[in-house]
């Protein structure tokens, strides 16, 4: 009996052990299907503004401070595609409320 228990799986091909050590794997989302999974409060555009306007820019004003989306590490880019970490989001989300950038 404690040989079966020794090599129970969470998931297939990785031993039970390993899947309690490790973090889960990030929840990465295109803007597309993040707006998708959030559209109760979310929109395709919305996010999209929200990705461009994370970086600090140039505008006849001078400069504009980034929305800090990109320092919450909501934004992975890769391979040319923009992808949102939804942890990293609701992070983001969070530090609003708290007090921080509006």
């Amino acid at each position: 009996m404690q040989q079966a228990a020794a090599h129970q799986t969470a998931e297939i091909g990785r031993p039970l052990a390993a899947a309690l050590d490790e973090p889960p794997p990030r929840r990465l989302f295109t803007l597309k299907a993040f707006a998708e999974r959030h559209a109760s409060f979310l929109t395709l555009a919305a996010v999209t503004n929200q990705v461009f306007k994370a970086k600090p820019r140039r505008s006849t004003k001078g400069e504009v401070p980034g929305n800090g989306l990109e320092e919450a590490g909501a934004i992975v880019r890769l391979a040319g595609r923009v992808l949102i970490d939804e942890d990293g989001y609701f992070r983001w989300i969070d530090s609003l409320q708290k007090g921080g950038r509006q």
